[in-house]
């Protein structure tokens, strides 16, 4: 029996991310994405990316916005039980909110949302941004391109050894800087995005960056409780 589980993101960038990850945690077992994206307040099907012998089916809802990851869970609930889901997994930005919101969003990330056993629903808060998380995979940088240098991350405001990318206010910014002192960009369009996505080291990420990261291995032990 085919498991099955969904994901809420809040963009393009979660959404990429969320399947790559996801690819790698499930190693050899068989995982097909469905996924959806929402319009005028509706989650609609776009794609459908196959496993040929998919023993996990995840359904992956882009809500194009950071405020509609939790109503769209809301809306989706009783459906996604009826279809035999087991976990529910929401994940969104705290920016543009500062690091002083964050206690008041984390009290009431399930506010208003059922609770019911047979269908847990875990809501991640990537502190500040995703891009926090791309920022402490100081690795990949050197995939991007072999003439950034550690000077040039402190130059940009990231120095990994004195801070930790979540306390910046805006990581996708710095990250964005970082990127533009070898002439290359980050912006949120699908090509810079994949490019990072396919810069990482996920063994790193896991071993390592989660460590320096708790909302990514928060969000990492989500993926593998839907998973395994």
């Amino acid at each position: 029996m085919t498991k099955k589980f969904a994901v809420f993101v809040e963009g393009l960038t979660e959404q990429e991310f969320t399947i790559r990850l996801l690819t790698e945690l499930a190693g050899r077992h068989g995982i097909t994405f469905e996924l959806h994206r929402q319009h005028q307040g509706s989650l609609s099907f776009s794609e459908l990316r196959s496993h040929e012998t998919p023993v996990i089916h995840v359904l992956v809802a882009n809500c194009c916005n950071d405020g509609q990851v939790k109503s769209q869970i809301k809306d989706r609930y009783q459906s996604l039980k009826l279809a035999g889901y087991s976990l529910i997994i929401g994940l969104r930005d705290i920016y543009p909110f500062c690091h002083d919101d964050i206690a008041k969003l984390e009290e009431n990330l399930l506010v208003g949302l059922p609770c019911d056993d047979d269908l847990p629903i875990h809501i991640h808060l990537a502190v500040m941004e995703i891009e926090a998380w791309f920022l402490e995979e100081v690795k990949h940088f050197s995939r991007i391109d072999k003439n950034i240098s550690i000077d040039e991350l402190i130059a940009s405001g990231f120095d990994h050894t004195k801070i930790r990318a979540y306390e910046l206010p805006h990581p996708a910014e710095t990250l964005s800087k970082i990127y533009q002192s070898v002439g290359k960009g980050y912006s949120k369009n699908k090509r810079q995005v994949q490019r990072t996505i396919d810069a990482l080291d996920y063994e790193e990420l896991y071993v390592n960056t989660c460590q320096k990261a708790p909302s990514l291995g928060s969000f990492i032990a989500s993926l593998e409780a839907g998973l395994f």
